[in-house]
C-alpha cells in the first residue's frame, strides 16, 4: 500500500473528528465520500502535514507522517478547499511563489515547468492576470497547476468543484484523470458524481470512521435489489415519501417519475420496479443503512 493508515484518531478540544479511522491506497485517483462534517477535510490536512493527531499511525511512501514531515512534503501537492490566496498577485508571480516554497531552484528550467503547468491547464494567455480577476474555475485550474509544481507524487484536492459551474466541473474532472498517471490523487467531496468519473476505489466516512473501502463496483453491489423507480400522480408522492427514502424526482406532464430506496416491495406502489444502482443511490444506501426500510 502507498498510503496506510492505521487507527487514527484526533480531536479538536472535546470533539472527536476521527475516530480509530483506518484506510489503505494505492496508485491512482482514489475517492473519498462523505458528508458535511464525517472529517474527510481533517483527513487530508494530516496526509498534508498541515494538522498534528493524537493517536494512530500514517506512511505515505512508506514514510512515517508524524516523525519525517518534510520529506513528505518534498513529494506532495496540495490544492485546499478554498483556493484564494493572493488576491492581487498575478498568476506568474504566484507560481513562482509556490515554487519558492517547494524550494525549486530559480532559472530557466523553474520558468518553463511553470510555463507547462500553466499552458495544460488552459491559463497560460491569463499568466499576467490578477488572481482576483478569475472566475471560480480557473482559481481551481490554477490551484491544480500549483499543486503540480515539482512534479509530486501525491496530490491531494479538497471538495475541489464546489462552486463551480456544470462546464467548469466536467473539465476539472478531465484535469484529475490526465493527472493520474503514476501519482496518487486523493479526491475528497460530497459531490457523488464527481467520484463516479474519476474513482475506480473509494472510502465512505462517517463521523469519522472508515464506513466502507473498496472498488466502485463493490459499493454498486451493495446497492443491487434495493432501487427502485415508479410513475405516479404527484399527489401521491407524500405518501410514497412516508414509507421510503426518495433517491430523484423528476416532474412529467401529469405525474412525477420517482426512485427510491427500499429492501423490499412497498405495499400500495406494487407498480415499483427495480432498477440498475447509480453511485448516488449505493452512496446513499450504504451510508443510510438502518434508515432504509
Amino acid at each position: 500500500m502507498v498510503i496506510r493508515i492505521e487507527n487514527l484518531s484526533k480531536s479538536f478540544g472535546k470533539t472527536r473528528v476521527l475516530q480509530q479511522l483506518s484506510l489503505n491506497v494505492n496508485e491512482g485517483v482514489f475517492g473519498i465520500l462523505g458528508n458535511n462534517g464525517a472529517g474527510k477535510t481533517t483527513l487530508l490536512k494530516i496526509l498534508a502535514t498541515v494538522l498534528s493527531f493524537e493517536q494512530g499511525t500514517v506512511t505515505v511512501f512508506g514514510i512515517d507522517v508524524k516523525k519525517e514531515a518534510h520529506e513528505i512534503r518534498k513529494r506532495l501537492g496540495y490544492l485546499p478547499q478554498d483556493f484564494n490566496f493572493f488576491p492581487n498577485m498575478s498568476l506568474d508571480f504566484a507560481m513562482h511563489y509556490f515554487a519558492d516554497l517547494k524550494g525549486m531552484p530559480k532559472g530557466k528550467q523553474r520558468q518553463s515547468e511553470i510555463d507547462d503547468w500553466l499552458d495544460q491547464v488552459n491559463l497560460l494567455p491569463h499568466r499576467k492576470k490578477l488572481i482576483k480577476q478569475l472566475s471560480g474555475g480557473m482559481k481551481q485550474r490554477l490551484g491544480i497547476a500549483q499543486a503540480l509544481l515539482g512534479n509530486p507524487k501525491l496530490l491531494i484536492v479538497d471538495e475541489p468543484t464546489v462552486g463551480l459551474d456544470p462546464d467548469e466541473r466536467i473539465r476539472f474532472r478531465h484535469l484529475l484523470g490526465k493527472f493520474s498517471q503514476g501519482r496518487i490523487i486523493l479526491l475528497s467531496t460530497h459531490i457523488v458524481s464527481d467520484i463516479a468519473s474519476t474513482c475506480h476505489n473509494i472510502a465512505i466516512i462517517r463521523a469519522g470512521r472508515t464506513f466502507f473501502q473498496g472498488p466502485v463496483d463493490e459499493l454498486l453491489k451493495l446497492a443491487d435489489g434495493k432501487v427502485w423507480e415508479i410513475e405516479l400522480p404527484l399527489d401521491q408522492i407524500e405518501r410514497l415519501s412516508e414509507q421510503v427514502k426518495i433517491v430523484t424526482i423528476i416532474r412529467r406532464i401529469g405525474s412525477v417519475h420517482a426512485r427510491f430506496l427500499s429492501n423490499e416491495p412497498v405495499v400500495g406502489f406494487e407498480a415499483a420496479r427495480l432498477c440498475a444502482p447509480t453511485l448516488e443511490d449505493a452512496y446513499l444506501y450504504v451510508n443510510g443503512q438502518g434508515e432504509i426500510k
